[in-house]
């Protein structure tokens, strides 16, 4: 393999949106000897194996498995691979710190599809908001935790996106064009140059064309939509579930109702503020302008 651009997440960072172009403009990559895999296609593609071992906990060797049998099947000496799950579960912050398997996910990766070249592209989201997504998205999967629940294990230390990049940067092969972006700025630039601004950074030289509606892509659960959702996961049968999650999603988005309250303004400032040293490096590692986004 000629050059690998990986896009790993962090969840809840526009992955969706982002996929969503990557497979609308598939042959403008194709055409300049990309293939193009995202989260289901590369699931699909290797028999679901990766997720044997993130969400059932087996060995490690399947993450190995899943690369191996994705290198056999690519027809491009190139390859744009995104999937939000790859480097853990959404909820990794529970278990120890975010991202933990992070390092050993990477160096498989280079292991076994053996880029002469890598772009790694990974958007941050602000603590307070990404916890709080990361526990509506697995009420959306049907956990049946209260979010107090679901936060009982959690510290600030392991939510320190600082030192994940470390870890990841000290993982990936000398030489690797490692971007790091606020998934923030998403407000600011809006559905579409967002997509612009990734597709830039793949290196690749593809400007995207956007041939399916860009707003609302991924929608989020509105406080009703959460407890209905809790009291459906409690009750009803899996399969009854994600008919209650597909009537959720279409009926009761934080589009059109109002969103949980989750973090009260005193716990959000408290995690905020105990993380602020830990943003501050965060924000000298992304060469961003100005104070960080994430400091109070």
């Amino acid at each position: 393999m000629k050059h690998l651009v990986l896009h790993a997440g962090a969840h809840k960072t526009g992955t969706t949106l982002v996929q969503k172009a990557l497979q609308a403009n598939r042959e403008a990559f194709g055409r300049r000897g990309y293939e193009v895999f995202v989260r289901n296609e590369y699931e699909i593609a290797t028999d679901r194996v990766h997720s044997r071992w993130r969400r059932q906990g087996l060995g490690i060797s399947n993450v190995n498995l899943g690369f191996a049998k994705l290198r056999d099947q690519l027809t491009h000496e190139n390859l744009v691979l995104s999937h939000e799950d790859l480097l853990a579960s959404v909820h990794s912050f529970r278990f120890g710190s975010i991202y933990g398997t992070a390092p050993d996910v990477l160096r498989i990766a280079h292991e076994e599809l053996r880029p002469e070249r890598t772009t790694f592209l990974f958007y941050v989201r602000r603590q307070d908001r990404f916890v709080e997504s990361s526990y509506l998205q697995t009420v959306r999967m049907g956990s049946t935790l209260t979010f107090e629940e679901f936060m009982e294990p959690v510290t600030e230390e392991r939510l320190r996106w600082d030192v994940l990049i470390e870890q990841m940067r000290d993982a990936l092969p000398e030489g690797t064009e490692m971007k790091i972006k606020y998934f923030e700025t998403i407000k600011e630039l809006k559905s579409r140059p967002f997509v612009r601004d990734f597709f830039a950074a793949t290196g690749v030289g593809v400007a995207p064309k956007f041939p399916f509606n860009t707003e609302g892509v991924n929608r989020g659960y509105s406080d009703v939509a959460l407890k209905l959702a809790l009291i459906g996961n409690a009750e009803l049968e899996k399969e009854d579930t994600r008919t209650l999650r597909h009537f959720l999603d279409a009926n009761f988005s934080n589009v059109t109702h109002p969103g949980p309250r989750l973090l009260s303004s005193d716990q959000r400032q408290e995690l905020l503020t105990a993380l602020a040293p830990s943003n501050k490096a965060l924000h000298d590692m992304i060469g961003a302008e100005g104070s960080s986004p994430y400091v109070p």
